[in-house]
């Protein structure tokens, strides 16, 4: 698995390296490994992942991390967390 670096931010959002996430947290989480196998199995580029309503993220990707089109989407998913984060009731 490739894990997008999240610059801007912590890595105490990232699903990844909890220990405790929510069963919710976790069926999403199997969803996106799911996701990457199948592009695996037919040869496509995949990046995957979710932001949940509280800012935590998930992500796994089968491109190399310095791939143009891996870097615009952890720019895209960062701007979702800014959006999240900044307001208060949730989602947008």
């Amino acid at each position: 698995m490739n894990n997008i670096e999240w610059e801007s931010n912590d890595n105490t959002k990232d699903l990844s390296k909890t220990d405790a996430p929510t069963m919710g947290q976790l069926a999403a989480m199997q969803l996106v490994a799911r996701m990457k196998e199948a592009a695996d199995q037919c040869g496509a580029g995949f990046v995957g992942g979710f932001v949940d309503e509280h800012g935590n993220r998930f992500m796994m990707s089968n491109i190399d991390a310095d791939d143009i089109q891996h870097q615009n989407i952890a720019n895209q998913l960062d701007e979702y967390r800014r959006q999240i984060e900044g307001d208060e009731g949730g989602w947008k």
